[in-house]
This record gives structure tokens, C-alpha cells and sequence, in this order.
């Protein structure tokens, strides 16, 4: 499964990636506003990527690779689906040599344009974004691509209806 844009790919990842997920992840940039640390090891990728694909096969969600002409360039997550309240959570990590072009919204728009293919047979009324306060441009990302702000405090909520 794979969608495209005219800039972007977005694809399941797969243990290739784990490389440049380290560096990615490692980012001083990217690490500041995610929960994973700045100290991620290959073998701890690796094992996120394993439940990333989990997520995927059990219809629960899954990490997608964002390439831009060929380089991988990022990750989109959903993740937890509840089965009862029909809401998927979801994250975004851009390498920031890419930030300020447009990718991560072009990324986000087409990824909520094709929740049914990215998720398939589970029927989506709500993704939730959480984004940390200080990580206005991630807040401002999810409202330009449609999201709603719920609450504010130390993590921000968001979410689009589907």
C-alpha cells in the first residue's frame, strides 16, 4: 500500500528505515516535542517499528514513511485505535531540513484523505492529535489541515472529524 502526492510518498515503513528513524528521532529539532527521548538505539527503533507493524496488521493503525524524491524525509503514526469510540491518535515527525516547505500538511492532508486505506476496515470519526505547548508550529499544522484545538495546557489536544 502506498499513496502518493506530487511531492511525497507515504508507505508502511519497514526495517530499512531504522537508520534514518535513529537520526530522525535523534534530532535535537524532533526530540525536543516527542516522548521517545533523545538517546533512541537501533535495537529501540527496531522494536518500535515491530509494534508499528503490529499496529498494522491488527487494523489498529501503523507508521507510514514520508519520502520526498526518494529520501525518506519523516513518519506519520496512527496509533491506538478504539474499536468503541471509532478515534485513532496520531503523530508526525519531519526531518527540519524540510520544515517551512509544505510537506508535513501535504503529508497530513492526504494521509486524512485516506484513513480508509491507511486504516482499513475500521470506520474513523476522530483523530486526536497532542501536541507539546512550545511546539507552536505543530499546532498550527494540525489547524491548517482542518483540526479543532480542544484544551490547552502543558500538551495541547486536537482533533479533525471525520
Amino acid at each position: 500500500m502506498q499513496i502518493k502526492t506530487p511531492r511525497l510518498l507515504l508507505r508502511p515503513v519497514n526495517y530499512r528505515d531504522v537508520p534514518a528513524l535513529v537520526a530522525l528521532l535523534n534530532d535535537p529539532l524532533v526530540s525536543q516535542y516527542n516522548d521517545y527521548g533523545d538517546k533512541l538505539t537501533q535495537p529501540e527503533v527496531r522494536a518500535m517499528l515491530q509494534a508499528d507493524l503490529e499496529e498494522f496488521y491488527q487494523g489498529r493503525g501503523g507508521r507510514f514513511a514520508i519520502e520526498y524524491n526518494g529520501e525518506f524525509i519523516g513518519t506519520l503514526g496512527l496509533y491506538d485505535y478504539d474499536v468503541n469510540t471509532k478515534h485513532i491518535h496520531l503523530g508526525i515527525e519531519i526531518s527540519p531540513r524540510f520544515w517551512r516547505q509544505g510537506l508535513a500538511s501535504e503529508a497530513l492532508s492526504v494521509a486524512l484523505n485516506a484513513l480508509d486505506q491507511l486504516v482499513p476496515d475500521r470506520e474513523i470519526s476522530r483523530v486526536v492529535g497532542k501536541v507539546a505547548q512550545a511546539n507552536v508550529a505543530c499546532g498550527r499544522l494540525l489547524q491548517g489541515c482542518g483540526f479543532r484545538q480542544l484544551c490547552t495546557g502543558s500538551i495541547s489536544s486536537y482533533e479533525f472529524r471525520s
